[in-house]
């Protein structure tokens, strides 16, 4: 790192610590400091009842404290046991959360990482989805000017995929879907979404991919295979080569080319990818493919929880571009009350350069929003 870009982000985190000490940011008239956070989850009411009824994981456990937790099996990106105290997800808080950080619109999606598309029946996931779906319509209906939202989507059937996604675009206001990150493991296993990605470019959609296992029905699924040792850090070895996989499948081969309509967002930076980037061009030109670069910048890349780790987000900026990053918190995760936007800006505020700032804050969510048509 050069002398003077540390100068700027020491600067920048002075600044930072300084507005946190002031207080939230309240939106100004017509000035929000955000113009869409990206990345947050919905904990449904109808997913709570679901779970409530079953017999099997996945379902809903009562713990000693009376709190209400969710048993899952392990899969692929989880040991299962990571949902404690989860109750459905307070939208006035989240409400207030956007006003004091400035933050003008928020995207709302399933919690993929509950893993029901690799632990469920298929049958269960469509009527799940369906009500899951159908309750998220109600809250955003109630604020349409803040929330945004993509359907819950199973990787398994793409034609009942493409036939949900369509209602949801067309019936329940949504922008597009969301879909397991390990569906797109390998060109073969994506290759299976070819019914749901040619509804997408009619709709022109926007997908929301995220970190979670995929089913099983899928070709190519990596295995379950659980830390023994470290799995604070495993975990995230293994996320990340998932998330990194999906970006190279996503970003590298031409499945995305028949779809020049349908924005694509992988979570978390694609995990390594921006690390790895030069690596990908290097190798991608060395194997014939004329310009990697121009074919990853197909992708949009949040930040999610890296938004928290400024640095990782600035590198990703730098290699990819700027206008290809969405700002993204991870909010919600466990429903309630759960959830702070603080931390992401003031990070960030500290990492990135203002033209930066300006592009992942506002002109990036403008320019993809009008082109779903939103203004």
């Amino acid at each position: 790192m050069s002398i003077s870009r540390r100068r700027l982000i020491q600067a920048g985190a002075f600044a930072a610590g300084a507005a946190l000490l002031r207080g939230p940011r309240l939106l100004a008239a017509g000035q929000p400091k955000v113009l869409a956070d990206w990345h947050s989850h919905y904990l449904s009411q109808a997913e709570l009842d679901f779970l409530a009824q079953r017999q099997t994981p996945p379902r809903l456990v009562r713990a000693a404290d009376g709190s209400w937790g969710i048993d899952s099996p392990p899969t692929a990106s989880s040991d299962g046991g990571g949902f404690k105290g989860v109750t459905r997800s307070d939208i006035d808080v989240r409400l207030k959360q956007l006003d004091q950080n400035g933050v003008q619109r928020q995207l709302l999606t399933q919690t993929l990482p509950l893993g029901f598309d690799a632990t469920l029946p298929l049958e269960e996931q469509k009527v799940l989805f369906r009500a899951f779906n159908d309750e998220l319509a109600t809250v955003i209906a109630q604020h349409p000017a803040r929330l945004l939202a993509v359907a819950a989507l199973p990787s398994a059937d793409p034609v009942w995929a493409a036939a949900e996604l369509r209602r949801a675009q067309r019936e329940l206001k949504f922008i597009g879907g969301s879909l397991p990150l390990n569906a797109f493991a390998t060109l073969r296993s994506a290759q299976t979404l070819k019914p749901l990605f040619d509804e997408a470019q009619r709709l022109r959609s926007h997908l929301f991919v995220h970190r979670a296992p995929a089913s099983s029905l899928l070709p190519d699924q990596p295995p379950v295979v659980i830390p023994e040792d470290t799995g604070f850090a495993r975990w995230n070895l293994i996320n990340g080569t998932h998330l990194t996989a999906a970006g190279i499948t996503l970003g590298l081969t031409d499945f995305l080319d028949p779809y020049p309509d349908v924005s694509v967002e992988i979570v978390m930076l694609a995990g390594f990818l921006p690390h790895l980037l030069d690596t990908f061009v290097s190798a991608g030109r060395s194997n014939g493919i004329a310009d990697p670069l121009a074919r990853l910048r197909r992708l949009y890349l949040d930040t999610g929880p890296y938004s928290r780790t400024g640095e990782w987000v600035a590198q990703a900026a730098r290699k990819l571009g700027a206008d290809r990053i969405l700002f993204g918190t991870d909010y919600g995760v466990g429903g309630g009350d759960r959830g702070d936007i603080a931390p992401s800006i003031a990070s960030l505020d500290a990492a990135l350069t203002s033209a930066e700032r300006q592009r992942i804050y506002i002109d990036n969510s403008r320019e993809l929003l009008k082109s779903k048509g939103i203004v």
